[in-house]
Protein backbone atom coordinates (compact mmCIF):
# COMPACT_ATOMS: atom_id res chain seq x y z
CA UNK A 1 0.00 0.00 0.00
CA UNK A 2 1.30 3.64 -0.68
CA UNK A 3 1.82 5.59 2.56
CA UNK A 4 -0.64 8.02 2.79
CA UNK A 5 1.53 11.77 1.84
CA UNK A 6 0.68 13.62 5.01
CA UNK A 7 2.00 10.03 6.79
CA UNK A 8 5.53 10.83 5.13
CA UNK A 9 5.90 14.67 5.44
CA UNK A 10 5.17 13.90 9.43
CA UNK A 11 7.42 11.53 9.45
CA UNK A 12 10.18 13.71 7.34
CA UNK A 13 9.84 16.25 9.96
CA UNK A 14 10.28 13.76 12.94
CA UNK A 15 13.71 12.70 11.68
CA UNK A 16 14.86 16.33 10.91
CA UNK A 17 13.68 17.20 14.34
CA UNK A 18 15.65 14.25 15.88
CA UNK A 19 18.59 15.26 13.39
CA UNK A 20 18.45 18.43 14.88
CA UNK A 21 18.07 17.48 18.57
CA UNK A 22 21.04 14.65 18.21
CA UNK A 23 23.23 17.13 16.38
CA UNK A 24 22.57 20.50 19.76
CA UNK A 25 23.41 16.97 21.89
CA UNK A 26 26.36 16.61 20.12
CA UNK A 27 27.08 20.45 20.11
CA UNK A 28 26.90 20.72 23.85
CA UNK A 29 28.92 17.40 24.75
CA UNK A 30 31.82 18.48 22.18
CA UNK A 31 31.85 21.74 24.10
CA UNK A 32 33.37 20.06 26.84
CA UNK A 33 35.91 17.89 25.21
CA UNK A 34 39.99 18.72 24.99
CA UNK A 35 41.16 17.68 21.86
CA UNK A 36 42.47 14.41 22.24
CA UNK A 37 38.71 13.54 23.31
CA UNK A 38 37.20 15.40 20.47
CA UNK A 39 39.70 13.23 18.31
CA UNK A 40 38.23 10.09 19.69
CA UNK A 41 34.45 11.15 19.25
CA UNK A 42 35.53 12.42 15.25
CA UNK A 43 36.73 8.79 15.11
CA UNK A 44 33.75 7.17 16.40
CA UNK A 45 31.66 9.13 13.85
CA UNK A 46 30.06 11.93 16.03
CA UNK A 47 28.59 14.79 13.75
CA UNK A 48 31.08 16.26 10.72
CA UNK A 49 29.59 19.65 11.39
CA UNK A 50 29.78 19.24 15.00
CA UNK A 51 33.37 18.30 15.51
CA UNK A 52 34.65 20.56 12.49
CA UNK A 53 33.06 23.93 14.53
CA UNK A 54 34.34 22.56 17.41
CA UNK A 55 38.02 22.49 16.15
CA UNK A 56 37.58 25.96 15.19
CA UNK A 57 36.45 26.93 18.62
CA UNK A 58 39.69 25.03 20.24
CA UNK A 59 41.94 26.49 17.45
CA UNK A 60 40.11 29.98 18.54
CA UNK A 61 41.07 29.70 22.12
CA UNK A 62 44.93 27.91 21.71
CA UNK A 63 45.60 31.32 19.49
CA UNK A 64 44.12 33.53 22.39
CA UNK A 65 46.30 31.73 24.88
CA UNK A 66 49.91 31.67 22.68
CA UNK A 67 49.14 35.33 22.27
CA UNK A 68 49.37 36.11 25.52
CA UNK A 69 52.32 34.16 26.30
CA UNK A 70 56.02 35.67 25.96
CA UNK A 71 58.41 35.32 22.85
CA UNK A 72 62.33 35.18 23.42
CA UNK A 73 62.39 36.92 20.44
CA UNK A 74 59.96 37.80 17.59
CA UNK A 75 60.07 35.11 14.71
CA UNK A 76 61.57 36.58 11.56
CA UNK A 77 59.70 34.16 9.55
CA UNK A 78 55.70 33.55 9.74
CA UNK A 79 54.30 30.74 8.34
CA UNK A 80 50.75 30.91 6.87
CA UNK A 81 48.87 28.10 9.28
CA UNK A 82 47.13 25.28 7.35
CA UNK A 83 43.13 25.91 6.20
CA UNK A 84 41.56 22.72 8.14
CA UNK A 85 41.28 24.39 12.01
CA UNK A 86 42.37 20.40 13.72
CA UNK A 87 45.57 20.85 11.58
CA UNK A 88 46.32 24.17 12.38
CA UNK A 89 45.68 23.45 16.59
CA UNK A 90 48.23 20.54 15.91
CA UNK A 91 50.98 22.94 14.44
CA UNK A 92 50.33 25.55 17.15
CA UNK A 93 50.58 22.83 19.99
CA UNK A 94 54.18 22.26 18.21
CA UNK A 95 54.66 25.72 18.25
CA UNK A 96 54.83 25.61 22.15
CA UNK A 97 57.75 22.63 22.20
CA UNK A 98 59.89 24.64 19.64
CA UNK A 99 63.28 25.61 20.82
CA UNK A 100 64.70 29.72 19.87
CA UNK A 101 67.45 29.54 17.29
CA UNK A 102 70.91 28.14 17.97
CA UNK A 103 73.70 30.71 17.06
CA UNK A 104 75.01 29.29 13.92
CA UNK A 105 78.48 29.83 15.84
CA UNK A 106 77.60 26.97 17.80
CA UNK A 107 76.76 24.36 15.21
CA UNK A 108 80.26 22.60 15.70
CA UNK A 109 79.03 21.47 18.69
CA UNK A 110 75.30 22.13 19.65
CA UNK A 111 73.39 22.01 16.57
CA UNK A 112 69.45 22.39 16.01
CA UNK A 113 68.38 18.95 13.87
CA UNK A 114 64.62 20.09 14.22
CA UNK A 115 62.17 22.53 15.91
CA UNK A 116 62.38 20.10 19.19
CA UNK A 117 65.52 18.39 18.74
CA UNK A 118 68.94 19.04 19.60
CA UNK A 119 72.05 17.43 19.36
CA UNK A 120 75.24 17.98 21.30
CA UNK A 121 78.70 16.86 21.00
CA UNK A 122 82.03 16.88 23.03
CA UNK A 123 84.43 19.55 22.51
CA UNK A 124 87.98 18.17 21.22
CA UNK A 125 90.76 18.07 24.05
CA UNK A 126 93.31 20.34 22.01
CA UNK A 127 90.29 23.25 21.60
CA UNK A 128 89.64 23.36 25.27
CA UNK A 129 93.52 23.28 26.05
CA UNK A 130 93.75 26.40 23.52
CA UNK A 131 92.03 28.40 25.62
CA UNK A 132 92.54 27.05 28.91
CA UNK A 133 92.54 30.75 30.26
CA UNK A 134 88.86 30.58 29.90
CA UNK A 135 87.21 32.48 33.20
CA UNK A 136 83.12 31.31 33.57
CA UNK A 137 81.06 33.70 31.93
CA UNK A 138 77.67 31.35 32.94
CA UNK A 139 74.85 32.65 29.65
CA UNK A 140 77.28 35.07 28.95
CA UNK A 141 80.57 34.11 26.52
CA UNK A 142 84.05 32.45 27.71
CA UNK A 143 86.73 34.82 27.02
CA UNK A 144 90.27 33.36 26.34
CA UNK A 145 93.53 35.66 26.00
CA UNK A 146 95.46 35.12 22.61
CA UNK A 147 98.47 36.83 22.10
CA UNK A 148 99.68 38.00 18.93
CA UNK A 149 102.73 40.36 18.05
CA UNK A 150 102.79 41.35 21.48
CA UNK A 151 99.27 42.36 21.54
CA UNK A 152 96.81 40.57 24.66
CA UNK A 153 93.66 40.05 22.29
CA UNK A 154 90.47 38.21 23.53
CA UNK A 155 89.29 35.53 21.65
CA UNK A 156 85.97 34.41 22.61
CA UNK A 157 84.95 30.79 23.24
CA UNK A 158 82.43 29.57 20.93
CA UNK A 159 79.57 27.81 22.24
CA UNK A 160 80.69 29.60 25.72
CA UNK A 161 81.29 26.91 28.41
CA UNK A 162 78.01 27.32 29.78
CA UNK A 163 75.09 27.79 26.52
CA UNK A 164 71.85 28.09 26.90
CA UNK A 165 68.86 27.51 24.47
CA UNK A 166 65.59 28.42 25.47
CA UNK A 167 62.12 27.49 23.91
CA UNK A 168 60.65 29.83 22.08
CA UNK A 169 57.60 30.70 24.45
CA UNK A 170 57.93 31.34 28.00
CA UNK A 171 54.93 31.88 30.57
CA UNK A 172 54.20 35.29 32.37
CA UNK A 173 54.21 35.41 36.26
CA UNK A 174 51.29 33.84 38.03
CA UNK A 175 50.55 31.10 34.88
CA UNK A 176 51.94 27.83 35.14
CA UNK A 177 54.74 26.10 32.84
CA UNK A 178 55.72 22.90 32.32
CA UNK A 179 58.47 20.98 29.85
CA UNK A 180 59.06 17.40 29.10
CA UNK A 181 62.37 16.50 27.47
CA UNK A 182 64.14 12.51 26.74
CA UNK A 183 67.88 12.91 26.90
CA UNK A 184 69.41 9.92 25.05
CA UNK A 185 73.18 9.00 24.75
CA UNK A 186 74.96 5.87 24.06
CA UNK A 187 76.03 6.22 27.43
CA UNK A 188 74.59 8.30 29.98
CA UNK A 189 77.61 8.21 32.38
CA UNK A 190 79.30 9.99 29.88
CA UNK A 191 76.92 12.91 30.10
CA UNK A 192 77.68 13.87 33.34
CA UNK A 193 76.29 17.12 33.98
CA UNK A 194 76.67 18.37 30.38
CA UNK A 195 73.14 18.94 30.19
CA UNK A 196 70.83 20.63 32.07
CA UNK A 197 66.64 21.12 32.33
CA UNK A 198 66.53 24.79 33.30
CA UNK A 199 63.73 27.49 33.52
CA UNK A 200 65.33 30.70 33.34
CA UNK A 201 63.16 33.67 35.21
CA UNK A 202 63.63 37.16 33.68
CA UNK A 203 63.02 40.61 36.05
CA UNK A 204 63.75 43.96 34.66
CA UNK A 205 65.84 47.03 35.53
CA UNK A 206 63.74 50.70 35.46
CA UNK A 207 65.72 51.05 31.92
CA UNK A 208 64.14 47.70 30.67
CA UNK A 209 67.37 45.67 30.73
CA UNK A 210 66.75 42.07 31.19
CA UNK A 211 68.58 39.68 34.54
CA UNK A 212 68.01 36.39 34.25
CA UNK A 213 68.33 34.00 37.67
CA UNK A 214 68.55 30.72 36.03
CA UNK A 215 67.37 27.40 37.89
CA UNK A 216 69.03 23.89 36.42
CA UNK A 217 68.66 20.27 36.89
CA UNK A 218 70.95 17.93 35.70
CA UNK A 219 68.95 14.21 34.99
CA UNK A 220 71.79 12.29 35.51
CA UNK A 221 73.62 13.78 38.85
CA UNK A 222 70.05 14.59 40.09
CA UNK A 223 71.71 17.41 41.64
CA UNK A 224 69.46 21.24 41.34
CA UNK A 225 71.34 24.25 40.45
CA UNK A 226 70.85 28.58 40.94
CA UNK A 227 73.00 31.11 39.43
CA UNK A 228 72.26 34.34 40.25
CA UNK A 229 72.97 37.81 38.00
CA UNK A 230 76.49 38.81 37.85
CA UNK A 231 77.34 36.52 40.60
CA UNK A 232 80.38 34.24 40.49
CA UNK A 233 78.52 31.86 43.67
CA UNK A 234 75.58 30.11 43.05
CA UNK A 235 73.87 27.66 44.87
CA UNK A 236 73.72 23.49 44.23
CA UNK A 237 71.57 20.71 46.07
CA UNK A 238 71.35 16.98 46.11
CA UNK A 239 67.33 16.17 46.32
CA UNK A 240 67.88 12.84 44.03
CA UNK A 241 70.19 10.46 43.63
CA UNK A 242 72.78 10.41 40.60
CA UNK A 243 71.72 8.52 37.86
CA UNK A 244 74.17 6.28 37.32
CA UNK A 245 77.01 6.51 39.88
CA UNK A 246 80.18 5.73 37.49
CA UNK A 247 81.30 5.23 33.95
CA UNK A 248 82.69 1.82 34.64
CA UNK A 249 79.24 0.39 35.28
CA UNK A 250 78.80 -3.02 33.81
CA UNK A 251 74.56 -1.64 32.93
CA UNK A 252 74.33 2.19 31.39
CA UNK A 253 71.41 3.74 30.78
CA UNK A 254 70.49 5.12 27.33
CA UNK A 255 68.07 7.14 27.56
CA UNK A 256 66.28 9.62 31.22
CA UNK A 257 63.12 11.39 31.08
CA UNK A 258 63.32 15.22 32.30
CA UNK A 259 60.46 17.50 33.51
CA UNK A 260 59.91 20.68 34.41
CA UNK A 261 57.06 22.08 36.63
CA UNK A 262 56.23 25.98 37.29
CA UNK A 263 53.19 26.46 39.46
CA UNK A 264 51.18 29.14 39.27
CA UNK A 265 52.33 30.84 42.81
CA UNK A 266 55.92 30.46 41.41
CA UNK A 267 57.09 27.31 42.59
CA UNK A 268 59.16 24.98 40.70
CA UNK A 269 60.06 21.26 40.90
CA UNK A 270 62.16 18.65 38.66
CA UNK A 271 61.28 15.31 37.88
CA UNK A 272 62.97 12.14 36.28
CA UNK A 273 62.36 8.99 35.08
CA UNK A 274 64.51 6.09 33.77
CA UNK A 275 62.21 4.54 31.82
CA UNK A 276 58.21 4.14 30.61
CA UNK A 277 57.26 1.62 33.05
CA UNK A 278 59.43 3.38 36.29
CA UNK A 279 58.12 5.71 38.57
CA UNK A 280 58.59 9.29 38.26
CA UNK A 281 61.70 10.52 40.78
CA UNK A 282 60.25 14.02 41.99
CA UNK A 283 62.74 17.15 43.75
CA UNK A 284 59.92 18.38 45.57
CA UNK A 285 58.83 22.12 45.28
CA UNK A 286 60.97 25.25 45.35
CA UNK A 287 58.94 27.48 46.94
CA UNK A 288 58.49 30.99 45.13
CA UNK A 289 60.19 33.37 48.21
CA UNK A 290 63.63 31.50 47.52
CA UNK A 291 63.83 33.29 43.37
CA UNK A 292 63.84 36.82 42.72
CA UNK A 293 60.26 38.44 43.52
CA UNK A 294 60.00 41.18 40.61
CA UNK A 295 60.38 38.38 37.99
CA UNK A 296 58.20 39.03 35.47
CA UNK A 297 58.60 36.11 32.76
CA UNK A 298 59.83 32.67 32.69
CA UNK A 299 61.51 30.71 29.96
CA UNK A 300 62.25 26.64 29.73
CA UNK A 301 65.75 26.26 28.35
CA UNK A 302 67.84 23.22 27.67
CA UNK A 303 71.47 24.42 28.76
CA UNK A 304 74.54 22.79 27.74
CA UNK A 305 78.17 22.12 29.02
CA UNK A 306 80.20 20.72 25.91
CA UNK A 307 83.60 20.70 27.64
CA UNK A 308 82.05 17.78 30.00
CA UNK A 309 80.54 16.35 27.18
CA UNK A 310 82.32 12.81 26.99
CA UNK A 311 79.55 11.21 24.15
CA UNK A 312 77.25 12.54 22.04
CA UNK A 313 73.93 13.16 22.91
CA UNK A 314 70.76 13.91 21.67
CA UNK A 315 67.88 16.39 23.62
CA UNK A 316 64.20 16.31 22.25
CA UNK A 317 61.04 18.06 23.45
CA UNK A 318 58.48 15.76 24.19
CA UNK A 319 55.90 18.12 25.50
CA UNK A 320 55.17 21.66 26.76
CA UNK A 321 52.08 23.85 28.17
CA UNK A 322 50.26 25.15 31.40
CA UNK A 323 50.28 21.57 33.26
CA UNK A 324 52.23 18.11 32.82
CA UNK A 325 49.95 15.09 30.43
CA UNK A 326 48.16 12.49 33.30
CA UNK A 327 51.14 10.03 32.62
CA UNK A 328 53.26 12.60 34.40
CA UNK A 329 51.23 14.05 36.71
CA UNK A 330 52.24 14.13 40.86
CA UNK A 331 51.36 11.57 43.09
CA UNK A 332 51.76 10.59 47.14
CA UNK A 333 55.71 11.28 46.42
CA UNK A 334 55.35 14.62 45.80
CA UNK A 335 56.41 17.31 48.71
CA UNK A 336 58.50 20.35 49.28
CA UNK A 337 62.32 20.83 48.16
CA UNK A 338 63.83 19.71 51.62
CA UNK A 339 67.51 18.95 49.83
CA UNK A 340 70.40 21.16 51.67
CA UNK A 341 71.84 24.08 49.49
CA UNK A 342 75.74 24.29 49.41
CA UNK A 343 77.77 26.88 48.00
CA UNK A 344 78.86 26.41 43.81
CA UNK A 345 81.29 28.77 42.54
CA UNK A 346 80.78 29.22 38.46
Amino acid sequence: DILPRTFVSAHLAMAESLHGFEAAVAMTVCSFLDARSLSSAEVAGLDRCCTATCWTALLKAAEEELASKPLWRPQDDKVEPPADAKAALCELRLRLRNVARVPSRWATYIRKLSDTEVEILPRLPEVRSSLSAAHHGGTEDYVGLVEEAGVVEERELEPPGLAGVPLAFGACRGEPMSVGVLLTSKKLSHIGEAFFLGVEFVSFTPWGQGQFTPVYFSPVSGRVFVRFPEDPEGLVAQPMPALVESSTSEVDLQEVEAFVVVGASGCVSFGRRRGPEDDIEWSGEIEPEFLPPTAQECFSSLTFQVDQLQEPAQVSISWAGDVPPAACARDASWHRFNAVWGVHEW
